[in-house]
């Protein structure tokens, strides 16, 4: 029962979002059923088995489905549970204006047709929103994080620069915007300003007038912005005619002047959506009331949504059935669960109308390594030149450790920072004098530790995978997993390269001397990664990092240079 309650808190917050729409095509029911969701039709009847594990209401005749196991892929079937596009995505959309969104694993979000066929891809993306009326909304990210939007259109041709804070959707024409400092006005399809910031919510436009909040109180405006309804309300709904209002704690309907056609008596409300009868709460109960006022159907439901045609869902019990409009059961109670884009569905939106990219630019993090000059160093400088040509001095170094840091945590970019050491003995105590000195020496290994985060956090073994396809002129040694964690080494003409990593988003490289001694890091490589060892390595200090599940990154080793 627990649950239940939970759910409800959320299909109240989905059902107070956005406009309602027409649901008569409206054909099949996704449901739950232990863990898992199918699909039954409008007498009950159960369509397609319950065995995915998230669907989607049908939208141009296709349904989102994610499966459930290993893959846990997404893709879309038809109204016989078929596969029209194959589950293959890391995340979709659903489909809107007859195009979706998807992104596969290391990619960025592709436009994709109903057939399957990718339109475009957006690669500089970070976000993408569904399209409406030929525009879709989408976001991209400066070197601080900093995210603005813009719009694309079903061509892939960029119709509105990014420079907004947020954006909704096109209505009418019309988008709502928000700008840094937090206020919502809109724009025409060029970008164009028509309607000034100065609204701190906004809903969209809908038979020329739109929702607007100002100090936490809900008005109307017109085309032009002008107010035909002051901010006054709790809440407000456009709905056909007439506005779903909330004042104080009661819910009711007010005429397009503001004037009460009837009067706030509800404890919550749901629009009419240009049927006959609409949903209302009364003693905590749910029943439906006529234009007049006057129940319809008494309230008895534990939860009820909006007409669909002619029937609704509603909820006795922990069980979710149909009735028609007089209130008689369509379909008995029987249900254990609704999918909850259902009720988005209803309301004009879906709990899948966004998606961020997976797109990882791992050349970027890669290139700061450099094999042949590690940061303007070579194996064949003294530390006494490693120390000018840092700028340092030898008290920075220290003569108890063989483990020099040169920097920490230089970025690279938004996903990825890095640092830099190297080993050997700098500094050592004179025996007769009691001083330190700089020695003779020279570098035995350069290490390259890079810290992953954003979209690449938990991708370590992918990093080290694609640096291994980048490397030319080496020959691998061995590869495998060094304390469960994967490691490889290869051999060049002047160096031996190491992978390995002290976390799932902690990548290592060591570049070492061609005369280095790996035989220690070689004994501790296994094939299996589940395989024990004896010992774990002394090359680096290992501290706590959360383990992530690696991601293979194929794709962008296949165009490295």
């Amino acid at each position: 029962m627990k649950k239940i309650a939970v759910l409800f808190v959320v299909l109240q917050v989905i059902l107070s979002c956005s406009l309602f729409k027409s649901s008569n095509d409206l054909e099949l029911i996704p449901f739950e059923q232990k863990g898992k969701y199918g699909y039954f039709d409008l007498e009950g009847k159960i369509v397609i088995n319950p065995q995915f594990d998230f669907a989607t209401a049908f939208r141009d005749d296709l349904a989102l489905v994610r499966l459930s196991g290993d893959n846990n892929k997404w893709g879309y079937i038809d109204k016989k549970g078929k596969f029209v596009i194959n589950a293959t995505y890391k995340d979709a959309t659903v489909f809107q204006d007859g195009l979706a969104w998807v992104v596969s694993d290391n990619a960025a979000p592709s436009a994709i047709e109903k057939n399957g066929e990718i339109k475009f891809t957006l690669k500089q993306a970070n976000e993408v929103h569904l399209f409406s009326e030929s525009l879709a909304g989408y976001s991209v990210q400066d070197t601080t994080n900093l995210e603005t939007w813009g719009f694309v259109d079903k061509s892939g041709t960029i119709i509105v620069n990014p420079q907004f804070s947020y954006v909704g959707e096109f209505s009418e024409s019309k988008c709502a915007v928000k700008n840094k400092e937090g206020k919502w006005g809109f724009i025409d399809k060029s970008g164009k300003i028509i309607i000034n910031y100065q609204f701190d919510e906004v809903e969209k436009f809908k038979n020329g007038k739109a929702v607007v909040y100002l100090d936490n109180k809900a008005g109307v405006i017109d085309e032009d912005g002008k107010y035909i309804i002051n901010p006054q309300y709790r809440y407000a709904k456009n709905d056909g005619d007439l506005f779903l209002i909330a004042q104080e704690d009661k819910y009711g309907w007010c005429d397009e002047e503001g004037k009460f056609v009837i009067n706030p008596q509800f404890d919550s409300g749901q629009p009419f959506n240009e049927s006959k009868l609409a949903c209302i709460e009364s003693g905590n109960k749910y029943g439906y009331i006529d234009d007049a006022a006057k129940i319809i159907i008494n309230p008895q439901f534990d939860y009820a949504s909006p007409f669909f045609g002619k029937v609704a869902l509603v909820r006795l019990g922990d069980k979710f059935g149909l009735i028609d409009e007089e209130g008689k059961y369509k379909v008995n109670p029987q249900f254990d669960g609704i999918g909850l884009d259902l009720f988005a569905f209803f309301n004009n939106t879906s709990l899948k109308e966004s998606i961020t990219t997976d797109f990882l630019d791992v050349n970027a993090i890669l290139n700061v390594i450099n094999i042949d000059r590690p940061e303007n160093l070579s194996f064949n400088d003294g530390f006494n030149a490693i120390i000018s040509k840092l700028n340092k001095t030898a008290d920075d170094f220290s003569a108890y450790s063989t483990n020099h840091s040169v920097f920490n945590s230089k970025k690279i970019n938004n996903d990825a920072d890095y640092s830099f050491m190297f080993t050997g003995n700098v500094k050592a105590m004179n025996n007769d004098t009691y001083e330190f000195y700089i020695t003779d020496e020279k570098p035995q290994t350069f290490v390259y530790n890079i810290s992953l985060h954003g979209k690449a956090y938990g991708k370590a073994e992918s990093i080290q995978k694609a640096f291994e396809n980048k490397l030319t002129g080496f020959t691998n040694i061995k590869k495998g997993y060094a304390q469960g964690r994967y490691a490889s080494i290869f051999k060049g003409p002047n160096s031996y390269i190491i992978t390995w990593n002290t976390g799932s988003s902690q990548p290592l490289f060591y570049i070492c001397n061609k005369n280095f001694d790996i035989s220690h890091f070689s004994s501790l490589i296994v094939a299996d990664k589940e395989s024990p060892v004896a010992e774990e390595s002394d090359y680096v200090e290992e501290p706590y990092y959360e383990e992530v599940a690696p991601v293979d990154t194929t794709t962008y080793a296949e165009g490295a240079d």
